[in-house]
């Protein structure tokens, strides 16, 4: 299993942050989704689950562990080949924004074949394609009208 923590100042209040987790089309945006689909509740609230479509078959069952409105949100999925991943926003008011801690275990498929690849490509600072969607997160969070990229969030699958 591999993780890292990235952090993040942002110039956005918590509340606002918080509903980069929460809202559907945020997260399949910064998150580099095709879509959000079969939600069986509000993403902010515990028990609640959906699907997290990257592309293809790579499609993440996912579902709230935690979830305390503007601190805490906490999701654990499974994907496709026994791949998984926990992820954990702690967020923190702090100079008028927000501090954001995001911790992202994860697992990769094919067993010893999967984690020698992971040694080898993925789990490699400085991690370009986890920063590149915490930056999104930043910009969609930061603009008072974020215009978001086109993505799916329906209710069904």
């Amino acid at each position: 299993m591999g993780s890292y923590r990235i952090t993040r100042h942002i110039e956005a209040a918590p509340e606002r942050v918080f509903r980069a987790f929460t809202d559907p089309a945020f997260v399949a945006d910064w998150m580099e989704a095709a879509g959000v689909v079969g939600a069986t509740g509000p993403l902010d609230e515990v028990g609640s689950a959906y699907t997290l479509v990257i592309w293809g078959p790579w499609k993440f069952r996912t579902k709230v562990v935690r979830a305390e409105p503007h601190r805490l949100h906490e999701t654990v999925a499974q994907g496709p080949l026994g791949s998984a991943v926990r992820i954990v926003a702690t967020l923190a008011p702090r100079n008028g924004g927000t501090d954001l801690e995001l911790l992202t275990e994860y697992t990769v498929p094919f067993g010893a074949l999967g984690r020698w690849m992971d040694r080898r490509w993925i789990d490699r600072e400085p991690r370009p394609t986890a920063n590149r969607e915490v930056d999104r997160l930043v910009a969609i969070v930061s603009e008072p009208h974020p215009v978001l990229r086109h993505r799916r969030s329906m209710t069904s699958v």
